[in-house]
């Protein structure tokens, strides 16, 4: 042998634990001097040989399982000790067994060959030993001393343990349980049967179970019982632990006579209490419809007001013009006539307010640049504002579309800037801003808006603010802080109206003697602008009519003689209906019809299921819906492509304007 072999022998001898060193065919190459002690056979004699020839009393299987699994995986593979541990017939020079951990590990990743190392736990195994013993007492005195009943049975059913608390529920004496059938304390106890089958076959079983008991004088008792199985070599047992719940059946079953002879009791104090909640439910609903009275009458009031002293303007005018022309004094009725159409108009705008506040004004949504439009109305801004007030605007220059009525908003932003106005009078600034707005989820709750991109328009003044109260107000109809005569209380809560009727949401912020700020936001538009039809509106009165045939549907016969008597003066053709369906006739018709006017409230059909049926005869048909009121048509998606709309009332000048457009496109 070289130095080198000799000095891996010397080291390979040196190890105080047992090695044995095998080929790829599990034939030993050799092992080491420790080895030889422990088994009492030198080296040579086993050199070529299998293990198992060998040591024919050991445990073969379960080595070259070990050596396999651990030539296949490359990882070692341990065979942990046991008090009767047999890998290898090995013992102690005392003669007794010696108890050993055997580790097997592959080397190299040709050769395949393979190492067992073999270490001695003999002292280990019986310090274990008499620790489970002690411990084992312990369980002993733990099991003898326990409250609850404590009985372990093996899978037939033979009782092998029970501990003194056994004895004393089951009435039983001393060894008297043990070989006899666990079945004769649980006889004809379905629950029993079902719980120990179940656990014997290892299903899962909720626990605790309920269930009786029989003594052996045959009188009952109730138990709840818990299961648990276990193994010891090849046996199976289980162990049963069961706990007196007598007294608390007992009470249980005290609780329920009782509770039921309260029900009993009770049962027409139930009704009386029913009773007692209908009459409570009734007069909180008085109380509620009281509230709504009392804002309607509110409401009502303030419209009342108003109204009434339009339409003395009106019929006070329309008066003194019928004494005149009686009298023939016809030369200044002019002016009486212009109090009244001026009346009249102020009439019309407080309804548009009181729809724009309840969100049931007809819109006319259209693409809109809000820094167009704000350059639009600068001039008359500020001359609305005075020179004592300075007006700055800051435009975001990337600023998105917002799909609105533009009237509308041109007037909430003249109304705003107006209160700013009032609430300088001593002169101050007001500042017109823009800008872009992205609400994440927080923002967005805080705005009662869903998440998205909005446009933001903000008015801001450096006037005397707004206390708390007037604040909390601000939006209410009718509610205005100006001198009687001087506000309608109208502003904002139309403003309010008309920015939640496009979707959108309205904030005040505001303190005393620090100004105030009311902030809009309108959704993003995603859309293109559009691109207006240029009319020459200078022609307007001298432009002569056209062939073209207009049909005009309207249930108010005033109504409908004022719109026609307009049209024919304009040189159109007309043609009459006074309700959907006669109105639908004409339509489905092979009459010549360019232009439906129609109002939307018709009784029969309504104006835009009248158009909607005359589209599919006449798809190219151009439509002009006016309304004074309609719920369905305050909605921005309630026109269609080819459909606009008018509110009421107009006055006939207008509306020929409108007409004149819609015939040009």
């Amino acid at each position: 042998m070289t130095d080198g072999e000799v000095d891996s022998r010397t080291v390979f001898d040196s190890i105080d634990t047992g090695l044995i060193l095998l080929d790829a065919d599990q034939r030993v190459l050799q092992w080491n001097s420790a080895f030889s002690a422990m088994c009492g056979l030198r080296a040579d004699v086993a050199l070529g040989r299998r293990l198992d020839d060998v040591f024919p009393d050991g445990e073969p299987e379960r080595l070259r399982y070990a050596i396999g699994a651990a030539l296949k995986s490359g990882v070692s593979s341990l065979l942990t000790h046991s008090l009767h541990s047999r890998v290898f017939p090995l013992r102690t020079r005392a003669g007794r067994t010696l108890v050993h951990d055997v580790t097997v590990s592959a080397i190299g990743s040709k050769s395949r060959s393979c190492l067992i190392q073999i270490i001695d736990v003999t002292v280990a195994a019986g310090r274990e030993h008499v620790l489970r013993e002690r411990q084992n007492a312990r369980y002993d005195a733990v099991v003898a001393s326990a409250a609850d009943v404590i009985v372990t049975f093996d899978a037939k059913g033979v009782i092998q343990l029970a501990n003194p608390a056994a004895r004393r529920q089951f009435g039983y004496g001393e060894g008297e349980l043990l070989g006899k059938n666990i079945d004769i304390l649980f006889p004809g106890e379905d629950a029993w049967t079902r719980t120990r089958c179940a656990v014997l076959n290892d299903r899962a079983v909720r626990q605790p179970v309920q269930l009786m008991g029989r003594r052996k004088d045959g009188s009952p008792s109730h138990l709840e019982l818990s299961l648990s199985r276990w193994q010891s070599e090849k046996r199976i047992f289980v162990t049963a632990i069961l706990r007196d719940v007598n007294e608390r059946h007992a009470a249980e079953e005290e609780r329920r006579i009782a509770a039921e002879s309260l029900a009993e009791a009770n049962a027409t104090l139930e009704q009386r209490v029913a009773e007692r909640t209908s009459q409570l439910m009734q007069a909180e609903e008085a109380l509620r419809q009281s509230a709504k009275m009392e804002a309607i009458g509110q409401l009502t009031g303030g419209i009342a007001h108003d109204f009434n002293n339009l339409l003395q303007g009106v019929i006070g005018a329309l008066d003194l013009v019928q004494r005149r022309i009686a009298a023939g004094r016809i030369g200044d009725v002019d002016r009486f006539l212009d109090g009244a159409m001026a009346s009249a108009k102020r009439a019309a705008a407080l309804t548009h307010r009181l729809l724009a506040f309840s969100r049931r004004q007809p819109v006319d949504p259209r693409p809109v640049d809000m820094n167009e439009l704000i350059a639009a109305v600068e001039d008359l801004l500020r001359r609305s504002i005075g020179e004592s007030i300075a007006m700055e605007v800051v435009r975001d220059r990337d600023l998105w579309l917002v799909r609105c009525d533009g009237h509308q908003l041109e007037n909430a932003l003249l109304n705003l800037s107006i209160n700013a106005r009032d609430a300088l009078p001593d002169g101050g600034t007001l500042t017109i801003e823009t800008s872009n707005a992205t609400l994440g989820a927080e923002e967005a709750k805080l705005w009662e808006l869903p998440a998205g991109e909005y446009v933001s328009l903000r008015v801001r003044d450096t006037g005397v603010g707004m206390p708390p109260d007037v604040k909390a107000r601000a939006f209410d109809p009718f509610y205005t802080t100006k001198p009687i005569g001087q506000g309608t209380g109208l502003g904002l809560s139309t403003i309010y109206g008309f920015v939640r009727q496009s979707d959108g949401s309205i904030r005040i912020d505001s303190e005393e003697g620090k100004g105030t700020t009311v902030q809009l936001l309108l959704p993003r538009y995603y859309g293109q602008k559009e691109i207006s039809v240029a009319t020459d509106r200078t022609s307007d009165d001298q432009e002569e009519g056209t062939n073209d045939v207009i049909l005009v549907v309207e249930d108010d016969a005033i109504v409908r003689l004022l719109i026609v008597d307009v049209l024919n003066d304009l040189g159109y053709r007309t043609l009459e209906a006074v309700d959907g369906p006669s109105a639908l006739r004409l339509l489905l018709s092979p009459q010549r019809i360019d232009l439906l006017v129609t109002d939307i409230g018709l009784p029969g059909l309504n104006g835009r299921q009248l158009a909607d049926a005359a589209l599919e005869k006449r798809p190219g048909l151009r439509v002009l819906f006016m309304t004074g009121y309609a719920e369905n048509a305050a909605s921005s998606s309630f026109l269609a492509s080819g459909m606009e709309i008018v509110a009421k009332p107009v006055t006939m000048d207008i509306l020929a304007r409108r007409i004149r457009e819609i015939m040009k496109r």
